[in-house]
Parts: C-alpha cells; sequence; structure tokens
C-alpha cells in the first residue's frame, strides 16, 4: 500500500461480512472492528448492533478481557457473565502492531460459540480483510496517479479513436481555457478552429498509422476568449492488451512565456550587435565628418560674395548635418547596450535617449514630437536597456500608426500622493478598435500587416518587471494613449 489506512478499512470490511452473510452462518447479535493499544485502551472502530444489546455492554465485556486480548496470536472464545445474561465473544485478530492490536469480534446472548463457529469467523474475516486491503491499495493507487495526473502544468487529454474526449486535467483550464468537466464527453474538434481541427485530425492519423508518438514542437491555438497561446505536443497512442491502438492521449505545454523570453532575448542581441557596430562606425564616419563640414564653412566663408556659387555649399552641410544625426541615433543604441543593468535612473533623461534612437524615423514621416517633462523628477531603480526598450517600442507603435505627417506627445509627471512617475505617449495616428484593445498586448497579436505582434508584448513585460503599470486609450481615426505608472520605491525589479 502506499499508505497505512486502516480506519477507511472499516466500514468496507463490515459491509464485505453483511454481504457475505455472516448472520446466516453464525448466531450475532454484535459484530464490529475493535483496536486495543498496549495500554489498554478500548477503541471501537465500528460495529453493528443486530439486536440492540448497547455498545456499553461490549466495552465492559471488552474490558475484562483487554489484557488477555492483547496477546492472541489466534482467535478465542470468551463466556462471560453479566446480570445473570451469558455473552458469548469471539475474538479474530486481523492486525498485530507492537502499540496496538486490531480484531474482529463477534457477540451473541443467545448461543454459545464453539470452536467450529471460530473457524469460520477466522476465514471469512481473513478473505474478507485481505480483499478490502487489496481495494483500498487499487483506490489509493488510483488516487495517487490522479494526484500526479492533476498536479502535472501539462494539459494531458486523452480521447478515443471516435474522437471522444474521456479524461482531462486540471491544466487544460491553464492551457486552453477548457474546464475538465465541461469537455469530457466532447468531441475534440468541437473545441478547435477548422484549421486546428485540420492538423490535429493530421497527427492524430499518423499516431494511429504507424503506432508512435507525434511531436508538434510549436503550434498557435485561440481559446474561447481569443487569447492565442503558443503550445507544444505530444500526441501518443493509447494501447489495449494487444497493443491495438484504441485511442490517443495529447500532451501539451505552454511555451507562451518562453517564446516571450527568446523574443526579448533577440532582441536585446540586436541591440548589443548594433551596438557594437555603431560604436565603430560611428568612430570612423564622424572625423571624417568634421573635416568635410569644416572644409565646406571655410569654403562658405570665402564665397559669400559669389552667390552663384553658395547654393551648391549649403546642400553639402545640410547633408553632413543629416549623416552627423545617424551616427547620433546609432551611438544612442551603443549606449544602451553598454548600461543593461539595475542602476539609478532619471526617466526624463530615459525618454531623451529614447527621441534620439526614433529620430530618422520620424523625420522620415514628418513627425512632431512635442515633449512636456517635468523637472526634479524623483529617480528609480531599474535596467535601463529594458526601460529604454519599452519606451522606444511604444514610440516606435505610435510613429507606425501615423500614416504621413502627425504629433506624437509625451508627457512625464510625479503623482505624490500614490508614490508614482507618470508617463504618456499620445500620437494621433489611426487609433484601435475597442475589440483590439484587449488583444493588443498578447504575443503575436499584431494589427500591422508586417508586425510580428511583439513590441507591445515586450513593453509591457519591461514595465511590470519594475512594479510598474500600462493602460491603453484608443480611439479610431483619432489616436492613442499609453499611460505608464512607474512606482518610487527600493523594491528591486522582477527578474
Amino acid at each position: 500500500m502506499y499508505y497505512s489506512d486502516v480506519s477507511c478499512n472499516v466500514e468496507n470490511s463490515l459491509n464485505k461480512l453483511d454481504g457475505l452473510g455472516m448472520k446466516k452462518f453464525l448466531s450475532v447479535d454484535w459484530m464490529g472492528i475493535v483496536t486495543i493499544t498496549n495500554t489498554n485502551k478500548i477503541i471501537i472502530d465500528g460495529g453493528r448492533d443486530y439486536n440492540n444489546i448497547g455498545v456499553s455492554r461490549i466495552i465492559k465485556c471488552l474490558t475484562e478481557i483487554s489484557k488477555d486480548m492483547i496477546l492472541l496470536e489466534e482467535g478465542k472464545i470468551y463466556e462471560i457473565l453479566q446480570n445473570e445474561s451469558n455473552t458469548n465473544i469471539m475474538v479474530s485478530p486481523i492486525r498485530v502492531q507492537d502499540d496496538y492490536e486490531v480484531f474482529y469480534i463477534c457477540c451473541s446472548i443467545r448461543e454459545k460459540y464453539t470452536s467450529k463457529d471460530l473457524s469460520i469467523l477466522e476465514f471469512i474475516t481473513e478473505v474478507t480483510y485481505e480483499n478490502v486491503l487489496l481495494n483500498n491499495e487499487i483506490i489509493q493507487e488510483r488516487n495517487y496517479l490522479q494526484n500526479i495526473f492533476n498536479s502535472t502544468e501539462a494539459s494531458i487529454i486523452s480521447m478515443g479513436l471516435d474522437g471522444v474526449i474521456t479524461t482531462a486535467n486540471r491544466a487544460s483550464l491553464d492551457v486552453y481555457g477548457w474546464i475538465p468537466e465541461d469537455i469530457i464527453g466532447r468531441k475534440y474538434y468541437e473545441l478547435l478552429t477548422q484549421e486546428e481541427s485540420h492538423n490535429m485530425d493530421k497527427s492524430i492519423e499518423y499516431v494511429v498509422k504507424h503506432n508512435k508518438t507525434y511531436y508538434v514542437k510549436e503550434v498557435i491555438f485561440s481559446n474561447d476568449t481569443g487569447e492565442e497561446k503558443i503550445v507544444n505536443l505530444a500526441i501518443s497512442p493509447l494501447n489495449d492488451s494487444k497493443n491495438h491502438v484504441v485511442g490517443v492521449v495529447v500532451i501539451s505545454r505552454d511555451i507562451t512565456r518562453l517564446k516571450i523570453y527568446e523574443r526579448e532575448l533577440e532582441q536585446a542581441k540586436q541591440f548589443a550587435v548594433l551596438g557594437e557596430l555603431a560604436t565603430g562606425v560611428a568612430h570612423d564616419i564622424r572625423n571624417p565628418l568634421m573635416s568635410i563640414k569644416g572644409c565646406a564653412n571655410i569654403l562658405k566663408r570665402s564665397l559669400l560674395e559669389q552667390p552663384k556659387h553658395m547654393e551648391f555649399i549649403e546642400p553639402i552641410i545640410g547633408e553632413v548635418d543629416r549623416i552627423n544625426d545617424v551616427v547620433e541615433q546609432m551611438l544612442s543604441y551603443a549606449m544602451m547596450t553598454k548600461e543593461n543593468r539595475s542602476i539609478l535612473l532619471s526617466i526624463n533623461e530615459v525618454l531623451e535617449k529614447c527621441f534620439k534612437v526614433i529620430g530618422l524615423h520620424r523625420k522620415s514621416k514628418h513627425i512632431y514630437i512635442e515633449k512636456n517633462l517635468s523637472q526634479d523628477l524623483p529617480l528609480i531603480k531599474g535596467n535601463n536597456v529594458q526601460l529604454q526598450q519599452a519606451f522606444i517600442n511604444i514610440l516606435m507603435n505610435g510613429i507606425e500608426a501615423i500614416e504621413s505627417e502627425g504629433i506624437i506627445k509625451i508627457n512625464s509627471d510625479y503623482i505624490k500622493k500614490e508614490e508614482k512617475i507618470g508617463v504618456s505617449i499620445s500620437d494621433n495616428g489611426v487609433g484601435i478598435c475597442p475589440e483590439e484593445i484587449e488583444k493588443i498586448f498578447t504575443p503575436f497579436y499584431s494589427t500591422k500587416k508586417k508586425g510580428i505582434g511583439f513590441g507591445l508584448c515586450i513593453a509591457k513585460r519591461a514595465i511590470e518587471r519594475l512594479h510598474g503599470d500600462i493602460k491603453i486609450k484608443s480611439k479610431l481615426d483619432e489616436g492613442t494613449t499609453f499611460e505608464i505608472y512607474l512606482p518610487v520605491r527600493r523594491e528591486e525589479p522582477y527578474e
């Protein structure tokens, strides 16, 4: 057995004895299971009083013989005189431990028991008790496996060849949003989209045909609320005793968070590579640029009296400045990658660095940045790279939402009562419809044709690591506002 559980056998044992017709073979007025400790404490675990002789009478009788009973290794018959009426007791030990012993007890006030009766009792009780122990072990094994089944984080669903779901564990709710009790008895394709159902059909067909497990590394499923999750699958055959496939087991693991981590790591690597490239390129370009601009300015001064030639000098200076803007943007990326640790940060300084990074993107669309940054904001402790990454992703979302000309407004403020720094980033782009707002931070969800749906998800996670919060307000054809709140406190950011 998995663990000792005597008490749960009592009622089962007595029911078995009743079912076997104990009263047909023996004269029984009271029958029960009794535990006697090595200190002679009597515990009646359960009993059947067929003729109302009363449990107090049983206890009195057992008290007289308990010292003798605790030494028993085999059954014994006692005859006890009480109130001028004999009480006949048969005792059969069924479990002997160092500190207690368990007995089957049969009592009769009408007839005396014989050695033949004792043999019948010992035989019936031995068979009954062994059956109950075996049954209890099966129950415990089933419960043990059921606990493992429901404790795993992976969704486990089994189904027959007809597609009807027969079992589902609790993790099915976390992975798919399906309540196990609600989906058992239903066909799996009722829960899936047409495309998902088609793919599952092909996978199950392979498993049944080849009688081997089929693995799917990565697949996107949509639950009833429209939330998309990335899962990997292992679809295995269910075999009968002759190794014939009679069904399949589908084990699913939610790897959405893992894919987000991978995307964050990929973006961080991109920043690092660009940072290294920027440092080298900026050094190689900046010095020649300064020489070109210096020479152009000298020419400009010497040609002041020759307007015809001045028109060639001004574009040179302008283009040098534009190239220098590119260099400044690349250096901003480089600075970000060098500060990848938790430090005290000024929100305004972080935002200013982000403005440099997005400079060329906004200029190509003629987008104006309107800043209203409160001075003397408290510092916060956080990862500079992650926070800049979050703001850049939000700003780029605003730039991409503006089709041609537009404006992005950035405000920062200290909310003293709540001890939070508030940052709002607004654009006058195309806006987001209400049903899409709820999904906007979901991985792989994007309203843009070329978007992969990770930018805002990463931004949200970076802000949440700082114990912050992000909210969104939007109206179609009017624009979108992101509100970010970062608490001013000494707690370490989430890892």
